[in-house]
């Protein structure tokens, strides 16, 4: 008996939807040697492992998120924190042998938007649909490991360093 096994799973129920008033962007978990995110927004297209949405999460400025994504429109009114979960869709976890972070759909006054949080840190930001479609502008995910200098978060204070 032979099986066939598709190279990528893509669970049905972890998907997300978010707009606004230029489109949407689609939100997927992947399983694929190791569980990833895809973030669509119809023709470009970004796949984030556990890793580096973490290294998302940490991120408290929207200009140290342009500096890295070159096309962040840092007017994205969604804000970075704060927002009501959606309910009436699960959250996605994504997972690997280094962190563990989820993501789910919110409500802002200023739009739809995704949360990306790390339980274990406590680090947690927004997303919304205008810094979502930069995000997948990034042509190589290489860019982000400048954030990994301090492998366990932003650091509070300067003269701590890293642990």
């Amino acid at each position: 008996m032979s099986r066939q096994f598709s190279s990528v799973h893509r669970p049905e129920d972890a998907n997300l939807t978010v707009a606004d008033e230029h489109g949407t962007v689609q939100i997927q978990k992947l399983v694929s040697q190791g569980e990833r995110l895809e973030i669509t927004n119809g023709h470009d297209e970004i796949k984030l492992d556990s890793l580096l949405l973490e290294g998302l999460s940490w991120q408290r400025e929207r200009g140290v998120l342009a500096e890295v994504v070159a096309d962040l429109d840092e007017s994205d009114p969604v804000p970075l924190t704060g927002g009501a979960p959606d309910g009436s869709v699960p959250e996605i976890s994504i997972s690997n042998e280094y962190s563990h972070t989820t993501v789910r759909k919110i409500h802002t006054e200023a739009g739809e938007a995704i949360q990306i949080e790390t339980p274990a840190r406590g680090t947690r930001i927004n997303l919304g649909v205008r810094s979502l479609r930069a995000l997948t502008t990034v042509a190589d995910t290489y860019v982000f490991s400048e954030w990994f200098q301090t492998p366990f978060g932003p650091e509070d204070d300067p003269v701590e360093g890293p642990l």
